[in-house]
């Protein structure tokens, strides 16, 4: 497993700020229940394993190895690999060397038979580093984006708003905190992907 910094957040949310009022019964509160969208969306992303909406992110390998599975599936497309060269320079692979597989979860980065890897910088945490783009949909268009997203997902987060809106003393709205309620877990437990 890589480890992953995110580098552009998503636009926007699987569930819009009409359908998370709807489901609440309430009228009003944009800050507070928008809130409660983008907290539940990475609550539940950090369950699966996975990006919902368009994002961007940042992984980072130690050494090189036959392939690479990138974090955060569903892989849309890597748009760069990079290392850090003996000297401390950091070099832009060129894509001829490796393939980009998005079929399977999670996505991955295979090397070419005949890849010759470049000796890295000697002691350099991190002197690889691969930026993609993650989620659903490659669209820039939210409406497209959301309709990407299982429903059982968007539905899941509406359940687990609920729950924060109505135990506010468990929750710390806008912290993300480790643990799903078990009836949101069995909405999505069968999306979640593992990382050995």
């Amino acid at each position: 497993m890589l480890n992953a910094a995110i580098v552009t957040a998503p636009s926007f949310e699987p569930v819009t700020l009409a359908e998370a009022q709807t489901h609440l019964i309430l009228t009003g509160q944009t800050t507070y229940i928008t809130s409660l969208i983008k907290t539940s969306r990475i609550m539940v992303e950090r369950y699966l394993n996975r990006s919902l909406m368009l994002q961007s992110w940042k992984a980072y390998a130690y050494e090189w190895c036959g392939k690479f599975c990138l974090p955060y599936a569903p892989l849309l497309a890597v748009s760069s690999l990079k290392y850090y060269d003996q000297s401390g320079t950091l070099v832009t692979l060129d894509s001829s060397n490796y393939y980009v597989s998005t079929a399977d979860e999670p996505g991955e980065i295979e090397f070419t038979y005949n890849f010759s890897a470049p000796t890295l910088q000697e002691g350099r945490p991190n002197a690889i580093e691969i930026v993609f783009t993650s989620g659903y949909s490659a669209s820039a268009t939210e409406a497209t984006q959301q309709a990407a997203v299982p429903e059982p997902i968007k539905h899941a987060m509406k359940v687990l708003m609920t729950d924060m809106h109505e135990h506010r003393g468990q929750y710390v709205i806008g912290n993300i905190t480790n643990k799903l309620p078990g009836f949101v877990i069995d909405l999505i437990h069968s999306y979640r992907l593992y990382n050995f």
